[in-house]
């Protein structure tokens, strides 16, 4: 009898399709991953300790939020290279769905996060 985490852990795996991926493939995927991740706990800290009219921390979530549309690129590119959506799978794009939607999340993020009412002409 399988058990439930190792039940999840084999769908996981073969909604990965890793087998079936390419070298290159993989490194897109992961880097897109890496982004994704790298760019959610960057805004998850910066909601957390939030410095409102601090413009050197605006400008370096900016450039993270640049780093997100970097991601997109990378997440495009995987998509276009997938096995899973060459097999018409189900689940292929996840990744690029969760990086555009935190592209658009980071930067309202930042421009709340860091409104400051002084800089209204």
């Amino acid at each position: 009898m399988m058990t439930r985490a190792r039940g999840a852990r084999s769908i996981f795996a073969r909604w990965l399709a890793w087998r079936r991926r390419r070298r290159a493939n993989k490194a897109l995927f992961v880097s897109t991953i890496a982004l994704a991740l790298f760019v959610t706990l960057v805004f998850v800290w910066a909601t957390l300790s939030p410095a409102p009219g601090d413009p050197t921390r605006y400008l370096a979530l900016y450039w993270v939020w640049g780093l997100c549309a970097v991601g997109v690129l990378l997440g495009m590119a995987e998509y276009k290279t997938s096995p899973l959506r060459k097999g018409r799978e189900r689940g292929h794009l996840f990744i690029l769905l969760y990086i555009g939607s935190l592209l658009i999340v980071t930067r309202a993020l930042n421009m709340f996060l860091y409104y400051h009412p002084s800089y209204m002409p």
